[in-house]
């Protein structure tokens, strides 16, 4: 009889860790990186998911900001971090889908040391060009490129960024040429492309439509990347419906964790960002940034990962893109 009730107690005990993490998660404050320095798109879809989770779960949040090397360092910190969900990671394309492809000796592994565990939002791209540039529209853009090989500039926030991959897509299927200027950030492009030192620019939404709507007489927005239009930028048509059929970039933001994040964890996560996203405050709140709230399982996350760094991978090998 002795042994019997031994023999349930271990099995209890057996049973415990596939259990109790959900029970007791979050049991300390949260911990949410950004890989970027203050100032990105990310930094809102940090605050408005640890303010739900707050609300929720009634555990403070901090968010970092740990930047540098095209997100690298601050994915880096968090794959090394205590796999017990106390510490997030707000992903996007460059440390998840385009830094795999491009760099050699990153210091994690996608899939492996960091797992995802739900979109949050997408955005489209904007092709915004320069005044200096002589077209009103697309199809005027098009020609001045064609009638022009290679000597216009685009402009982008670093080789390897989003910001370059787009543009060097758009190029490529366009049948067009145009010399790239990198730069290290985001707010210097923006601050040439409004001085008239570059030709035009793939810029995420977010950060593209405040200047564009301030600045009708620096800059046009000729083009959104998206499958659909934008209600910000409703009279800015598709490069989609402008003739390049299929063309569908868009920039995104999602949660990811440490590999080894108990599976009861993950799903908890994954629970609760949907419900943030299905209503409340924080929807609202990303709309206003220019996002598109969209919550996916961890599997359905997997996919577009898996599928947006074979894109990328092709478009990396094709133009022989080095790291710098």
């Amino acid at each position: 009889m002795k042994t019997l009730a031994r023999i349930a107690t271990l099995c209890a005990l057996a049973a415990l860790p596939t259990h109790v993490p959900a029970q007791t998660y979050p049991n300390k404050m949260l911990k949410i990186v950004v890989p970027f320095f203050a100032g990105s798109d990310l930094d809102p879809v940090a605050r408005g998911l640890g303010d739900h989770f707050t609300a929720t779960w009634g555990q403070h949040y901090v968010v970092e900001n740990k930047g540098g090397a095209n997100g690298q360092i601050g994915t880096g910190y968090v794959a090394k971090s205590a796999p017990d969900g106390h510490t997030l990671l707000i992903c996007s394309p460059g440390p998840i889908t385009i830094n795999p492809n491009l760099q050699t000796n990153l210091p994690y592994t996608v899939g492996k040391d960091i797992v995802p565990v739900s979109l949050i939002a997408t955005a489209p791209m904007v092709l915004v060009a320069s005044a200096r540039v002589p077209a009103r529209n697309y199809a005027e853009f098009a020609t001045y490129l064609k009638a022009n090989p290679g000597k216009a500039f685009f402009a982008s926030a670093g080789v390897g960024n989003v910001t370059h991959l787009a543009a060097e897509l758009f190029l490529r299927q366009a049948g067009l040429s145009a010399v790239h200027t990198p730069y290290k950030g985001a707010q210097s492009v923006i601050a040439d492309l409004l001085g008239g030192h570059v030709d035009f620019y793939f810029n995420p939404l977010p950060s593209a439509r405040t200047y564009i709507k301030d600045h009708p007489d620096k800059v046009r927005a000729l083009a959104v990347t998206s499958l659909e239009r934008s209600p910000h930028l409703p009279d800015v048509p598709t490069l989609n419906e402008l003739g390049l059929k299929g063309f569908d970039v868009n920039s995104w933001y999602g949660l990811c964790a440490p590999g080894g994040t108990p599976q009861p964890v993950i799903t908890k996560l994954n629970d609760e960002t949907t419900r943030a996203l299905s209503g409340g405050e924080l929807p609202g709140r990303l709309r206003g940034f220019g996002m598109n709230p969209q919550a996916t399982t961890p599997e359905q996350f997997d996919a577009h990962i898996r599928k947006e760094s074979a894109q990328w991978a092709a478009i990396i090998k094709d133009k022989n893109i080095k790291p710098e």
